[in-house]
């Protein structure tokens, strides 16, 4: 299973805690952005835990794609010295900031001498690796953890960042109008009948997501009715006969798990799916969908398209 959404289902089966949320594109430009907003500031991250930034966060480190997307898009790139790792690769400059990922059993977690070395004054999390956050915090590091589980709780998170960072007209901004172009997409979509569908994380084996996941409420707003909302976890393996069963009218891949519409079509019973035998299977932009940032409303976009496609002519 290759590609960030891979690591983040080794997160959520308990190699690092609960990172039970999808987060990993945004866009931006490596200018600071001028700094707003009254300091000090205490916010309470979605770890319970309440951080204190006297100042704006000159030196930052992200340790998700998502959160990389979100520190451009708010046009502090310049400030960022530390990302996760290769997948932090939107937009093109985050990809020339130093790596501080790697480390841990399953090699997801962070760095500890790295991170310490960047001398960050801020370090934005995702949920999960509840031992190593306690260790920078030891080190005097703040350590400050998003976990959006849906689209609403992204655009809450991207104006929390805004305060957190000083850069709060910009992170204003940056929601505003993801809100208003994810009203215009559910708009468009108002008359629209909802119809059944299947979201194919990864194969082998067959991967999908369960409810509670970021992208369960995109595929939601889309107007999916997903046939693994009944999942009792966020990345369950899922049976062919169950599909059969179930039998969705859109099939979606992931291009994580990187199959074509042929490759879907020609496995063994996969064609007694009406999705299938119809030729209604679409490819779909992981990292536009999985990584909770300003681009999911691309996401979103190319979902209702793929669902709705005559809503969308």
């Amino acid at each position: 299973m290759p590609g960030f959404l891979a690591a983040l289902v080794l997160v959520a089966t308990g190699c690092s805690g609960p990172a039970n949320r999808p987060a990993e594109r945004g866009s931006g430009s490596p200018a600071a952005a001028p700094a707003s907003g009254a300091f000090p500031v205490t916010i309470t991250d979605d770890d319970g835990i309440a951080v204190t930034m006297k100042s704006p966060p000159q030196r930052i480190v992200t340790f998700a794609p998502s959160n990389t997307e979100i520190v451009f898009a708010l046009g502090l790139g310049a400030r960022l010295v530390g990302v996760s790792g290769r997948f932090d690769d939107y937009p093109p400059a985050a990809r020339k900031i130093d790596e501080i990922g790697g480390a841990g059993d399953f090699g997801v977690d962070p760095n500890i001498e790295k991170v310490v070395a960047l001398q960050p004054d801020l370090m934005l999390a995702i949920s999960g690796g509840e031992q190593w956050k306690d260790r920078l915090r030891e080190l005097g590091i703040p350590v400050f953890t998003i976990n959006a589980t849906g689209f609403d709780d992204l655009v809450h998170d991207i104006r929390t960042v805004g305060r957190l960072t000083g850069a709060t007209v910009a992170a204003e901004q940056l929601a505003s109008k993801m809100q208003e172009q994810e009203r215009t997409i559910v708009g468009d979509l108002s008359s629209e009948p909802r119809v059944t569908c299947f979201f194919e994380a990864f194969y082998p084996p067959l991967t999908t997501v369960g409810p509670d996941t970021f992208i369960a409420d995109l595929l939601a707003k889309a107007g999916c009715d997903s046939v693994s909302a009944s999942a009792k976890t966020d990345y369950p393996e899922w049976s062919v006969e169950d599909l059969v069963k179930e039998n969705p009218s859109v099939y979606l891949v992931s291009s994580e798990s990187g199959a074509s519409p042929a490759a879907v079509a020609a496995r063994p019973g996969f064609d007694a799916v009406d999705a299938v035998a119809h030729g209604d299977v679409v490819p779909v932009n992981s990292d536009l969908v999985s990584r909770p940032g300003p681009r999911v409303v691309l996401g979103l976009r190319a979902l209702a398209e793929a669902l709705h496609p005559d809503a969308f002519p």
